[in-house]
C-alpha cells in the first residue's frame, strides 16, 4: 500500500462524504465484524461488489423470471 495515495484516497472519500468518512467507515466495520467479513476481505470485497449491483439495478423496472 503506497501511504502516499492512500492518504490522498482518504480526503476524496471524505470530501465525497462531506466530512463523514469516520462515520461511514466504523457503520461498514461494524457490519463486516456482524457478519465474520471482517476476516475474510476477498469475500468482503465480493459482497460489497455484488451490493453496489443491486442498488444499480434497482434503479430499473426490470421484469422478474
Amino acid at each position: 500500500m503506497e501511504i502516499e495515495k492512500h492518504i490522498r484516497e482518504k480526503e476524496r472519500l471524505n470530501q465525497a462524504l462531506d466530512g463523514k468518512l469516520t462515520t461511514a467507515q466504523n457503520e461498514l466495520e461494524e457490519l463486516f465484524k456482524k457478519y465474520r467479513l471482517d476476516v475474510m476481505p476477498g469475500l468482503a470485497h465480493d459482497f460489497s461488489s455484488f451490493v453496489i449491483e443491486e442498488l444499480y439495478l434497482k434503479r430499473f423496472s426490470l421484469p422478474k423470471c
